[in-house]
């Protein structure tokens, strides 16, 4: 009993007399594991080791406005900073597109406010640039505000009938129609109250040989339109004829109408011996449409009226 005891404290004076780096160390705290989300939870948000991989999204593409270059002058710079922009912009868009976040989204809807600013502001420089400079306002031939183009219309219209007055002997409309057309009996009185109302020589051609109540002298097509250069013509259709505006020695014969305000108009010279043929329209116009078309083919030069 007594050599067990002593045996006994001698194998615990041992195990005490251990140096401290190999006494058992406690327990460490295991580092938290991510919470799994369940059954279907996506692999990149959860630590299954080395072996298992995953497809992790793209980051968001960072986009970088590109400064012009150095040493340019300032409108070269100006292009430059352009371009730049629009690139970007462009670039934002096709991105926002086919990967709409609304972090993409965003991007590109900050382009568009940009662009917006500025057209507005470019918009009101134009506008107040204008008003100190009357000569750039193009409102001034062909107004828009209410008041103004009513004026306008209607000193306009008072020129339009003083020029058809001092021209009547000099054209004359050719009307072309079929008695199978049923916009030609919409048509046919239209044309007629044209006539009347300008004073102007309207003759009617018949392509299918049908009469026309509006038109007790219309003419049958015989083979002249095709003469003229119009083959199975659209109808209706009004031509213009005018007389050829030539003296007897063969010169030219300047032709000018005096309307309103101490202006005038000159008739559009014709310069063939035979007189000259021009299409006016084709379909259903009413009298002042009608009234137009001659006036800006007969009085007016391009842009000048429009």
């Amino acid at each position: 009993m007594t050599m067990t005891r002593s045996l006994l404290l001698a194998l615990a004076s041992m195990l005490f007399a251990l140096p401290a780096a190999a006494q058992i160390a406690p327990p460490q705290a295991q580092p938290a594991q991510t919470p799994e989300a369940g059954h279907g939870a996506d692999y990149c948000q959860r630590n299954l080791g080395t072996w298992f991989y995953c497809d992790r999204p793209a980051p968001e593409p960072e986009y970088e406005t590109m400064a012009p270059p150095t040493g340019k002058t300032s409108a070269e710079a100006d292009y430059a900073a352009a371009q730049a922009f629009k690139a970007d912009m462009e670039k934002a868009r096709l991105i926002a597109v086919w990967n709409p976040t609304e972090t993409n989204v965003r991007k590109y809807y900050a382009f568009q406010q940009e662009t917006l600013s500025k057209s507005g502001t470019f918009a009101d420089t134009i506008r107040r640039m204008v008003w100190a400079d009357p000569t750039l306002d193009y409102t001034l031939q062909r107004p828009v505000s209410a008041v103004a183009k009513t004026a306008w219309v209607d000193g306009r219209n008072t020129d339009r009938d003083l020029f058809f007055r001092g021209i009547y002997d000099e054209v004359g409309i050719y009307y072309v129609y079929r008695g199978s057309c049923a916009p030609c009996r919409a048509a046919s009185p239209i044309v007629q109250q044209f006539g009347q109302r300008y004073g102007l020589t309207v003759k009617a051609i018949s392509v299918d040989g049908a009469p026309n109540e509006h038109f007790p002298n219309a003419v049958v097509d015989r083979g002249q339109m095709k003469a003229w250069g119009f083959d199975a013509p659209i109808t209706p259709a009004y031509l213009i004829y005018q007389k050829p505006t030539l003296d007897a020695r063969g010169q030219p014969r300047p032709i000018e109408v005096a309307v309103s305000d101490g202006r005038s108009f000159a008739l559009r010279p014709c310069q063939n011996p035979k007189g000259c043929l021009t299409y006016l329209g084709a379909g259903v116009l009413s009298v002042d449409e009608l009234a137009d078309h001659l006036f800006v083919t007969l009085a007016t030069e391009p842009g000048k009226d429009f």
